[in-house]
């Protein structure tokens, strides 16, 4: 009973200390270092904004149509990838087994050209999703022919034929047929969340505004980037890359 109630006193002690370091301590030094930092003043905050502001680089909007792929060459969502590539089998993952989801096939003689970005060739993408490795990471693989020639489609796994734990979030028609994609050539500008503005910003961090005009530059910060994000559309090719540590396909607004 005795040692009981002396572990008792013992976590009553501990948390009465813990807590009085963070009233007397460590919140009072983490007020201070903000306000002993130099403040952030306007001319700062708008020429990082003006950079971003140059940053725009020519973006094409992939938009997902609502039937079947015409040809096996079209870029597509899903369905069943043209065979390319010396390896004309169906990848799977080296942790499981499991075939890797056929993610998107972009067909570059459809897109309107764009600079830097070839004119022709077929761009695929596979990943193994939910099927993780030890690492908690999951395995990726691309595939790239410049001259396609062949019209000759991959057949699809029975286990993606099927609706499972590594299918569920796609519907029957994207895993077995295909949504194809149609391509709106546009401009995207930059944005706080890309590199490398994303390190620039850092110098505005435990930093105080200089004024209430400042305050608001900073407040709008955050929504101003979601609204640039967002205007990239959902599918897009070239931009700005959008880097996420979540699924993408979930709502985690």
């Amino acid at each position: 009973m005795n040692t009981i109630l002396l572990l008792v006193i013992i976590i009553a002690v501990s948390i009465a200390i813990l807590h009085a370091l963070q009233r007397f301590v460590w919140a009072p030094k983490l007020r201070r270092e903000p306000e002993a930092a130099l403040r952030i003043t306007q001319d700062e905050a708008q020429s990082f904004w003006q950079e971003i502001e140059k940053a725009t680089l020519p973006i094409l909007k992939a938009n997902v149509q609502n039937r079947r792929p015409q040809s096996p060459q079209e870029s597509r969502i899903g369905g069943a990838p043209l065979a390319i590539g010396q390896d004309r089998t169906w990848p799977r993952g080296a942790f499981d087994g499991f075939p890797m989801t056929f993610v998107a096939q972009i067909n570059f003689a459809e897109c309107t050209q764009m600079e830097d970005f070839p004119t022709v060739g077929i761009l695929q993408i596979f990943s193994s999703f939910e099927s993780l490795d030890e690492t908690g990471g999951c395995e990726m693989e691309i595939r790239w022919e410049p001259t396609p020639t062949t019209n000759d489609l991959l057949q699809i796994p029975d286990e993606l034929r099927k609706s499972n734990k590594q299918t569920s979030d796609f519907s029957e028609k994207a895993r077995c047929t295909g949504l194809p994609l149609q391509f709106e050539l546009g401009k995207a500008a930059g944005n706080p969340l890309s590199w490398p503005h994303e390190q620039n910003s850092l110098i505005y961090e435990n930093r105080l505004p200089e004024n209430d005009t400042v305050s608001k530059i900073l407040d709008d910060w955050e929504a101003k980037a979601d609204r640039i994000v967002e205007g990239y559309g959902t599918h897009w090719v070239g931009g700005h890359p959008r880097f996420v540590q979540v699924d993408v396909r979930e709502d985690n607004s």
